[in-house]
């Protein structure tokens, strides 16, 4: 089967979970089927990554939008200039945070990329064309209709909009456009052929709100061997970029209100690239990306303060492959097959999460019944071969 992937996320290099999520699905299904793979080039997406990947992908053709063709849309040109512009003059802004939640950053609709979509698409004889991520979702309105179209959700935008704007006392405008986001996403989720969410939980979201179209339940897979649980090494950890606002909105609570709460508090160590100096304390540590996970975090407690946002929390099955406690919010561990009280600590408040974090800290042996229980859950549904599978349905339907 010839597949097209059209991506705002090269899945290379693998220092997020959009990148991970990708890759790790690729990497089985190109030994089945012929995969392209279209992306914007961007900071983000650059061609030494691109080349680096190909070394790996033989048989994978990429094909990459280059920035010298994004800059002859004048869109594009104007929103990078006014968004650097107030990243440098206005960056604690709420209307600016708020403006940078709702308007995404990605694949512009210029006529320009349209026509290298379908050109590709034409040449490569494409069965499925598969989109990935939100600031992708609008392309439907511009593809082929004789190609079966599928949109991967790894995250519901207008879900993470409505936990995350609250926060920023929005202005009845700025309700009334996340209104009009919510309702843009739905409508152009239906003119797909099939929905594909990470977790069943994103899956009744869309459901309930409306989307008429096929949705399947396809969770991402991890590239993290299993291993055993390691003794505590006195660190809690952490894994995931600054790029991705959830994420600091979840450190900034945690170091806020959850960090003065806790007994001789352990160090944090996060894992993940662009966090700032400022992050960087006593208590604690930014280490950026690091080649080797395994190394960086075992025997940790994997802490997920997770408040906002949708999809699948790669960083929690990174625990759960490694055999570690875990301990999150609701949110962060929400669509899992993890249990309270059986194979992670889920706590929503800040007493209660420091109050979890102190108790592992004096019990060895709950870490590790956690720890294990965490594995075997995550043995019995996120294993790569199994979640393959469930991909492979999908594209069979």
């Amino acid at each position: 089967m010839n597949i097209t992937i059209i991506t705002c996320v090269l899945p290379w290099r693998l220092n997020s979970g959009g990148a991970q999520a990708q890759f790790n699905m690729i990497d089985r299904l190109r030994k089945k089927h012929n995969i392209t793979i279209i992306f914007p080039e961007d900071s983000q997406n650059r061609m030494e990554y691109a080349r680096e990947l190909q070394q790996i992908w033989h048989d994978v053709k990429l094909k990459p939008f280059r920035i010298w063709q994004q800059m002859l849309y004048p869109r594009f040109v104007m929103d990078k200039a006014e968004r650097a512009f107030k990243l440098l003059f206005t960056p604690g802004s709420e209307r600016f945070k708020v403006q940078r939640a709702l308007k995404h950053y990605g694949i512009y609709p210029s006529n320009g990329f349209m026509r290298f979509v379908n050109n590709v698409i034409k040449e490569e004889k494409a069965d499925i064309v598969q989109v990935e991520f939100y600031p992708c979702l609008w392309l439907v309105r511009g593809l082929p209709d004789n190609v079966r179209k599928i949109f991967i959700h790894h995250e519901l935008r207008y879900i993470k909009n409505e936990r995350t704007i609250t926060a920023y006392h929005p202005t009845e405008e700025e309700i009334q456009w996340m209104e009009n986001l919510k309702r843009e996403e739905i409508d152009d989720l239906d003119k797909y052929d099939t929905i594909v969410t990470l977790t069943q939980q994103d899956k009744d979201y869309l459901q309930r709100d409306g989307v008429r179209k096929p949705i399947y339940v396809s969770p991402a897979a991890i590239n993290t061997e299993t291993s055993p649980f390691c003794p505590w090494n006195h660190k809690l950890a952490f894994v995931g970029s600054y790029l991705h606002q959830p994420n600091v909105e979840g450190i900034d609570w945690y170091v806020k209100e959850v960090l003065p709460l806790l007994c001789n508090a352990p160090v944090l160590e996060i894992i993940g690239k662009g966090w700032p100096e400022r992050y960087s304390t006593k208590e604690v540590r930014t280490l950026g990306f690091v080649e080797d996970l395994h190394e960086s975090i075992a025997g940790s407690i994997m802490i997920v303060p997770i408040l906002s946002g949708s999809g699948m929390r790669m960083k929690i099955l990174e625990a759960a492959a490694m055999s570690m406690p875990i301990v999150t919010t609701t949110v962060g561990v929400e669509g899992l097959n993890f249990k309270n009280g059986e194979s992670c600590i889920i706590a929503d408040s800040p007493q209660d999460f420091a109050a979890a974090i102190n108790e592992l800290a004096k019990d060895e042996a709950k870490c590790r019944k956690l720890g294990e229980e965490a594995n075997k859950v995550f043995e019995k549904n996120y294993s790569k071969k199994i979640l393959a599978e469930i991909r492979e349905r999908v594209y069979s339907l």
